[in-house]
């Protein structure tokens, strides 16, 4: 081999082992990147097994496995209105193999007690995937057929009627009816379950006149001909109980908005972030979860990470105002 040749051919070795070595030290950027999840992730849910969060958290994760390629494990974390759950989230090593489920309880919280977190700081936001459908529900056998009745037989006994509020006192269900009790000068007893399941056995139980519940945790007693709507609240009525009213054809401008979502500990990466969020949107897309919502008459509702980010900041300050309003808000 001459001496050029000999030149030439060890300037291409030179250059063969500096790329190399160039893709050899990019290999654990790279390599970080694509092997997210690594283990199974671990999802942290703040209510009892069979309420609504649980159970459409479980149907969602099924889906969302065949994208990520692990396995998603169910944690319930139940009490102190998800507040349990909600420090479990703050504390997890912001890798994205804990997560779990948040809704407006999060943000709600820390209006209403020192709750040791902060919502806008301590949390990442991923993915909104539905809402909450919430229903005023009654014994099968309870004396008032329509919301009408309920409410006049509660004006002529307001000593004897109480209702059921899942997750607590403060949440959805116990603001919405106090907003309703308030425009008809009523005063009911609010009774606090963590959940559906506790709430449902006292209803059925006539330990409460009535409930405020998701449809998800009523809808098979109802179905079974154990219990009743009386009304739902929410913009649209539902498609298996059609004549069932919403508190608008009532004449209530109220609802209940308390959508559900995924959230993590402040701090994961954008690229962890994003691999979530579309293994959820995917599951958001099947079938069988598309089934699971319809068959209780429950709504998807998507948010994109940024609009997620951008709700909860607006209903920060809503919740704030609505807590303040009617006295739950700590004195700061």
């Amino acid at each position: 081999m001459s001496h050029e040749l000999q030149r030439r051919w060890s300037r291409r070795q030179v250059l063969a082992t500096a790329g190399a070595s160039t893709g050899w030290l990019a290999a654990p950027s790279v390599l970080a990147q694509s092997t997210f999840p690594s283990r199974p992730i671990k999802l942290i849910v703040g209510y009892p097994a069979g309420g609504f969060t649980d159970i459409f958290m479980r149907v969602a994760a099924l889906e969302a496995e065949k994208k990520l390629g692990q396995n998603v494990v169910i944690e319930n974390r139940p009490g102190a209105a998800g507040v349990t759950s909600f420090l479990g989230i703050r504390s997890a090593t912001p890798d994205g193999h804990t997560i779990g489920a948040v809704n407006t309880a999060l943000w709600r919280q820390p209006v209403m007690e020192d709750a040791i977190y902060d919502p806008m700081k301590d949390f990442t936001y991923i993915i909104n995937m539905v809402d909450n459908v919430f229903a005023v529900t009654v014994q099968a056998d309870a004396p008032f057929k329509t919301w009408a009745d309920l409410l006049a037989w509660g004006r002529a006994n307001q000593q004897k009627v109480s209702y059921a509020a899942p997750p607590g006192l403060g949440q959805s269900a116990h603001l919405f009816m106090e907003e309703v009790a308030a425009r008809e000068k009523v005063a009911w007893q609010a009774v606090p379950y963590k959940g559906s399941a506790e709430s449902v056995t006292a209803l059925l139980g006539g330990h409460v006149s009535f409930s405020v519940d998701t449809v998800i945790g009523t809808s098979a007693s109802v179905r079974a001909g154990k219990a009743r709507y009386l009304a739902v609240a929410s913009e649209h009525r539902m498609k298996s109980f059609p004549d069932v009213p919403t508190m608008r054809d009532l004449g209530y401008a109220i609802i209940i908005d308390s959508p559900t979502g995924l959230g993590g500990p402040a701090g994961m990466s954008p690229e962890v972030v994003r691999v979530l969020h579309d293994a959820f949107k995917f599951s958001l897309e099947q079938p069988s979860v598309i089934a699971a919502l319809d068959k209780v008459d429950q709504r998807p509702r998507y948010m994109s990470t940024e609009d997620y980010r951008k709700f909860v900041a607006q209903s920060n300050i809503d919740q704030r105002e609505l807590l303040t309003r009617y006295g739950f808000a700590k004195k700061r």
